[in-house]
């Protein structure tokens, strides 16, 4: 139950013949003169407005929405992002902490400052849209420069943190739905895939300017596996009577370890030559010890590998290759050579065969063209069989009618 206040005037004590019902109070003239009140968990609330219309159609409002229960109290309309923040960063401790270092990153450069005091209950979705629309990249920018347009793998990032913080302040009653279940910024697109070929898988091993850096980077190109689980291998990592290496790690930038990325282990095959070259690197070091390190047996970090596969790069020519996509040609030599789609899963590291489909397929329907000249061979080996076959038939027969006339 909700009713309207007039706060401009009292009842008249005056109950006189032809006395007016209302006269004016202390507060006539000033402050806002139509106040609604209402029971929220017992207690009187209330608010005020300019207009009597605006204050019956609040009224309607608290009343419908109380009857349908939608209605949002007072207390959880105060609710801003700020008070979420915590509650919902530490609901993320199951995933890597990488992702955690984005989301947090996210919240400090970007989300905090806007939108940190913003009551969730006043957040329209074109508000955030346009927003995110606008978002620079001030990061690198030099004194004097203009600040870049913020790429759209981070504003999706962005998005995602704003409608976690979202779906929470529905959960508790801070909203009575949330304007951003959908995506409000695009998701990037997959990247154009590079595939190295052999000769340029070749020079750049050429161009590495330690034994050190060239081991990691055969060990990217022949496992397929991302940066960060090479780095984080441990000499207790190869199974080298199973001709394994076993991924139960990552490390971040700064080299601190983490779990993978699907946060699952997997076993990758290695063989030849870079198992007996992982072999005698593991040789001589305790279990503990970096299975693949730099030159001073420290664990890769970003900074360092980068300046070396920048020389790297600088030296073959070979230009905008992220090291990343060294997981590309390693799962085009791997079909090229015969893996199925559930060998590449489970080297790769994917969290499906349809996700490795969906990033891969093209390259087993290289596979087609053999197909039709397959066929042909299939035929033709038939045909042969069929008529070898015919021709062992006819001649045991002809032998047979041969003896018959001996005994004749």
């Amino acid at each position: 139950m909700a009713y309207v206040v007039d706060l401009w005037t009292k009842k008249n004590p005056d109950k006189s013949p032809g006395a007016p019902k209302k006269i004016p109070s202390a507060r006539w003239g000033v402050g806002r003169r139509w106040q609604v009140r209402w029971q929220e968990g017992g207690e009187w609330v209330s608010e005020t407005f300019v207009s009597q219309d605006a204050a019956e159609l609040h009224r309607s409002r608290v009343e419908v929405g109380q009857d349908e229960g939608t209605w949002i109290t007072k207390e959880k309309k105060a609710i801003t992002f700020e008070d979420l923040w915590e509650p919902w960063y530490a609901s993320k401790a199951g995933i890597s902490e990488k992702t955690r270092r984005d989301y947090l990153s996210v919240w400090e450069t970007h989300v905090r400052p806007t939108w940190g005091e913003q009551a969730c209950a006043t957040v329209q979705r074109s508000m955030v849209t346009s927003w995110i629309a606008t978002l620079v990249n001030t990061k690198t920018v030099k004194e004097g420069q203009e600040p870049r347009p913020l790429g759209d793998a981070q504003k999706y990032k962005v998005g995602v943190v704003m409608r976690g913080l979202m779906d929470l302040a529905k959960e508790r009653g801070a909203v009575a739905s949330n304007p951003l279940e959908k995506a409000v910024a695009k998701k990037p697109g997959a990247s154009e895939r590079r595939y190295l070929k052999v000769h340029e898988v070749d020079a750049l091993m050429d161009a590495a300017p330690t034994d050190a850096a060239r081991l990691l980077l055969r060990v990217l190109v022949m496992t397929g596996l991302r940066p960060g689980e090479a780095k984080a291998l441990k000499v207790k990592d190869l199974d080298y009577n199973r001709a394994r290496l076993m991924i139960r790690r990552d490390v971040d930038d700064l080299g601190h370890v983490d779990a993978t990325k699907t946060r699952k282990h997997r076993d990758v095959p290695i063989g030849g030559t870079l198992l007996r070259e992982l072999m005698a690197n593991a040789e001589g070091k305790s279990p503990e010890s970096w299975l693949v390190p730099d030159e001073r047996g420290h664990v890769w970090t970003t900074a360092r590998w980068r300046t070396v596969w920048f020389n790297m790069l600088q030296y073959t020519g070979i230009k905008g290759l992220d090291t990343y996509e060294l997981r590309h040609t390693a799962a085009s030599l791997a079909i090229a050579a015969g893996a199925d789609v559930k060998t590449v899963q489970l080297m790769l590291g994917h969290a499906s065969a349809a996700m490795t489909l969906d990033t891969y397929a093209h390259l087993w329907e290289e596979g087609l063209d053999a197909i039709p000249d397959a066929i042909e061979s299939k035929m033709a080996a038939e045909r042969e069989s069929r008529a070898i076959s015919q021709r062992m038939a006819d001649a045991s027969e002809a032998e047979r009618r041969r003896s018959m006339f001996r005994i004749v």
